[in-house]
């Protein structure tokens, strides 16, 4: 007679450990890129308010580009300005794909403090930046979006371009505080400006019932951030 296995006892069979293999699965695995270096400019010139690529930033778009040449890339989707439209070319020439271009992808709108006045307050440590740094978060910038408002600007396009590409993968040109408030509101952190973004790194997430961060500002192929 076979014996019914009590409720609770120990079962025999081996059960391995979870591990990040590799694989999409269900969701969507987002790759959010900063665009490469942008051009020097003149605070208030008309060249300030769309900054190109700089030549070194011509150079980060084409390494990114031949980095994720092999990747499985569904979409690619880029914001409007110059710095990172060009970016996001130089990795959908891969993949044959064209860039999808949305405005709300775009920098903080920083309302008195843009056309690179926000450079030339951090390049002097101007002390009204200083004060404001010390916050880290958008609010207090006369005339700019403030803080919430730009975390449900770019989570809100994100995370619908993500829900387009189920069981896929995209990638994201965007820029440095974009990334940083999306995380933010992702992790659910005070800060909004809390990390330092590298040009053309790629940070990558999970979408999916559960999100998940995979990787933090991979810029591995400019440098080995590691060895520096």
């Amino acid at each position: 007679m076979e014996t019914q296995k009590s409720v609770g006892s120990p079962d025999s069979t081996s059960v391995p450990q979870p591990t990040l293999d590799g694989s999409i699965g269900d969701g969507c695995r987002v790759l959010l890129i900063r665009h490469g270096r942008s051009a020097d400019t003149v605070p208030g010139s008309p060249e300030s308010t769309d900054p190109p690529l700089h030549e070194l930033g011509k150079k980060q778009a084409i390494a990114v580009g031949n980095r994720l040449s092999q990747a499985r890339i569904d979409a690619v989707y880029s914001s409007h300005l110059l710095r990172a439209l060009h970016t996001a070319e130089a990795i959908a020439s891969h993949h044959k794909l064209d860039v999808g271009v949305f405005e709300d992808l775009e920098e903080v709108r920083l309302g008195d403090w843009g056309n690179g006045e926000f450079r030339r307050r951090a390049a002097t440590a101007d002390p009204e930046y200083v004060k404001w740094a010390a916050i880290g978060r958008w609010d207090g910038i006369p005339n700019a979006e403030g803080d919430q408002n730009f975390r449900s600007r770019v989570s809100t396009r994100i995370n619908a371009l993500a829900a387009q590409h189920e069981g896929g993968c995209i990638a994201v040109v965007c820029h440095g505080g974009v990334i940083n408030a999306y995380l933010a509101e992702m992790l659910g952190t005070q800060r909004s400006l809390w990390m330092m973004v590298e040009n053309t790194s790629i940070t990558t997430v999970k979408l999916s019932e559960t999100p998940s961060v995979l990787t933090l500002n991979d810029c591995s192929h400019l440098y080995d951030l590691l060895l520096q």
